[in-house]
């Protein structure tokens, strides 16, 4: 009521100056809303581009290499639990390193580990569809920088030196087996990265 009352005591003047002044408010308001919209549009459009960019980018490592498959199958023996902490102490698994067998129930933690671990774990994470790289002891700091390189490029890679290996690199996956020796060569890094297309996403159990 005193708003209306001020209003009333104003002259034409200052009553069109304060509908202008009025108006001009609502339009900055407007304004500003507009522009937010915009930049929520272009944040999306971003996100999405990223998203799309992203699974061409999946999709491309996931085609076909071609040439000959290097690796060799294993026919997959066992995939029952052992206890955690255990020594499995049955019969001998049917490669080096195994690529099924009894194993304990919880996985190795995926990525990059400096430490030999247990096959045991390790099976597990074969059996969640993995793949395993791992190097004999020995083996130059540029080859193992090499596979890091490879393993870090992959989400759902396990590295780490094995000494029971009977040749310098070894690729696993479930039932499945590549493994060379250097003698003085570079590393084939595109064998490497050609068994993790074939074979990544090949286990039992297939966990994200």
């Amino acid at each position: 009521m005193e708003e209306n009352n001020a209003e009333e005591n104003l002259s034409k003047k200052e009553r069109r100056e304060l509908r202008h002044e009025e108006r001009r408010q609502e339009q900055k308001v407007l304004q500003k809303k507009k522009i937010a919209k915009k930049i929520i549009w272009w944040i999306a459009a971003v996100l999405i581009l990223a998203a799309a960019a992203y699974g061409v980018w999946i999709w491309a490592k996931k085609i076909a290499p071609e040439g000959k498959d290097l690796s060799q199958e294993y026919p997959i023996t066992s995939w029952d639990h052992i206890q955690d902490g255990s020594v499995y102490d049955g019969p001998q698994y049917n490669s080096n390193p195994p690529t099924s067998g009894p194993h304990w129930s919880n996985p190795l933690r995926r990525g990059i580990h400096d430490e030999e671990q247990p096959d045991e774990r390790l099976i597990h994470n074969l059996e969640h569809g993995e793949v395993w790289i791992s190097y004999r002891p020995g083996v130059s700091a540029e080859v193992i920088e090499e596979l890091e390189e490879i393993a870090r490029g992959y989400n759902k890679i396990v590295m780490t030196p094995r000494s029971k290996n009977d040749a310098d690199i070894t690729v696993a996956s479930w039932g499945r087996l590549d493994k060379w020796n250097l003698d003085g060569k570079p590393l084939d890094k595109k064998r490497v990265e050609d068994f993790i297309v074939r074979h990544l996403n090949h286990g039992r159990e297939l966990v994200p």
